[in-house]
């Protein structure tokens, strides 16, 4: 059987995706030709995708398209991307900053952040977002710890935020911004989950209108858009996008694919066309849910329900796009609702953790899907008791933090594989992280700690999938050696 064959074979399982891409798989909603009718390159009368502007006699339709998208998001200049937002967070950070600098980044950023810092020889500061200790997730990066972090390292050149989070927390861009500014910083945004921010009043505004200087954000995470597809922002003069252009030009293919930028455009005009309507019906249907879930008795949901933030205070905003379901104080573990979910129930959810299940929902989203979520937790819900909390997996938590050396400077090391009871105290040589979200608990540079070595070596006993680099752990680790 090839690849084709198997996903049309899945395709008859009838399997509802609560998970990425946000075309949910939506033939009604989302149509496109025959990809290879279309799948055209830099040709006479096609434009080039990263030079776009400079063949006015050509067309400039891509130049067109992605100024459709600057304005429809109310940005200065946008790019379109085919390798995600991975390039695009790359992109940004090579083109904000010089070989060396320091840079503020959050500890729970995706990893191609830290691949940034090894490409660009940068030091990373880390800075810790709050913690919601009832649901076990990182909240929102707070104002006056960016501002502490900047008076203590004045050489910081660049700030970097996750908002929304992988589990859909807002942070306070329009203060954030603010207190960068005073200082003479940049603010870049990894605005990955959030690219149906600012395109409709119920949801959290985007960063783009809140003063970051430049936001990265994945298309195809949360509207309907093919994989890959993703847009980066330049919002204010900080940013040269000249620089952006050819850093863009440097981390992407010379061959981007015309099938996916046309697909980021056809999203566009459904946007303009039919965006009121579309996400007036999407909000609907996550009140509707979120009403429908005030039944449960064991089970708590995160979603759109009116008293989210009072209940819990350190989480500014939250995107109810994102429906987080806890099974904290049950007898059933998150990977069991998972499980339950996908096999008896045929939906299949974005993650879990080990008592926690995410998930991710679009305008593309059906309401015979919201029926199917809502009657199997229901129905999954009066079959549970009461159980003990679960275990909590969360990093150590500082203000801020100083790695020993960049990621690069562990890469110029020599490296040997130990045992992880062993690696305690070295310094890590690879990434060990969960995916998703790809958020890393060890990073190259950084010093092996024992409590977050304990912590990952539970949560393998919990059954929450870890993946490091070069694909040795649990068995073995890479760690420098200093020597």
């Amino acid at each position: 059987m090839n690849l084709l064959d198997a996903y049309q074979k899945y395709n008859e399982l009838n399997i509802y995706p609560y998970h990425m891409p946000g075309h949910k798989r939506n033939t009604e909603l989302c149509q496109m030709p025959n990809p290879y009718g279309i799948d055209y390159t830099e040709i006479d009368g096609l434009d080039d995708l990263r030079e776009a502007s400079a063949h006015p006699g050509r067309g400039s339709l891509l130049d067109q398209a992605q100024a459709r998208a600057s304005r429809l998001f109310g940005s200065k200049h946008s790019f379109y991307l085919v390798g995600g937002s991975t390039s695009g967070l790359i992109c940004s950070i090579l083109a904000c900053t010089k070989r060396g600098d320091r840079v503020l980044i959050p500890r729970n950023c995706h990893k191609s952040v830290y691949n940034a810092l090894a490409l660009a020889s940068l030091h990373p500061v880390y800075i810790y977002p709050s913690v919601d200790e009832e649901i076990g997730i990182y909240a929102n990066l707070r104002p006056e710890d960016v501002e502490k972090a900047l008076i203590e390292y004045p050489d910081i050149k660049l700030v970097v935020t996750v908002s929304p989070t992988f589990y859909g927390v807002v942070s306070d861009i329009a203060e954030i911004a603010e207190v960068c500014h005073a200082h003479g910083v940049p603010l870049m945004v990894d605005e990955a989950h959030g690219p149906h921010m600012g395109l409709s009043d119920h949801f959290p505004d985007s960063a783009v209108h809140q003063g970051a200087d430049i936001v990265v954000q994945s298309l195809h995470k949360t509207l309907p858009v093919l994989t890959q597809t993703s847009v980066l922002h330049v919002c204010s003069d900080r940013v040269d996008h000249e620089a952006v252009s050819r850093t863009i030009a440097i981390i992407e293919s010379s061959s981007p694919s015309f099938v996916l930028v046309a697909s980021a455009d056809q999203c566009m005009d459904l946007i303009e066309k039919r965006g009121p309507e579309l996400f007036e019906i999407y909000n609907d249907r996550l009140h509707q849910f979120s009403e429908d879930m005030r039944a449960l008795k064991h089970l708590t949901v995160l979603c759109n329900g009116n008293d989210t933030l009072d209940r819990h205070p350190n989480i500014y905003r939250y995107d109810h796009g994102k429906i987080l379901i806890s099974t904290r104080g049950t007898n059933m573990t998150g990977s069991e609702l998972y499980h339950l979910l996908l096999d008896k129930y045929r939906l299949q959810m974005e993650m879990c953790l080990a008592d926690m299940v995410l998930a991710m929902t679009s305008i593309a989203d059906t309401q015979e899907g919201f029926d199917r979520l809502r009657d199997a937790l229901l129905e999954i819900d009066s079959t549970l008791s009461e159980g003990a909390p679960g275990e909590r997996f969360m990093l150590k938590q500082h203000t801020f933090e100083v790695s020993p050396m960049s990621p690069d400077e562990a890469y110029a090391l020599p490296g040997e594989f130990v045992k992880p009871e062993e690696a305690i105290g070295r310094v890590a040589r690879e990434f060990v992280y969960a995916y998703p979200p790809g958020i890393p608990y060890f990073v190259p540079g950084e010093i092996i700690d024992p409590d977050t070595m304990a912590t990952i070596m539970r949560m393998e006993k919990a059954d929450i999938k870890l993946i490091s680099t070069r694909h040795r752990y649990p068995e073995l680790i890479e760690v420098c050696v200093t020597e």
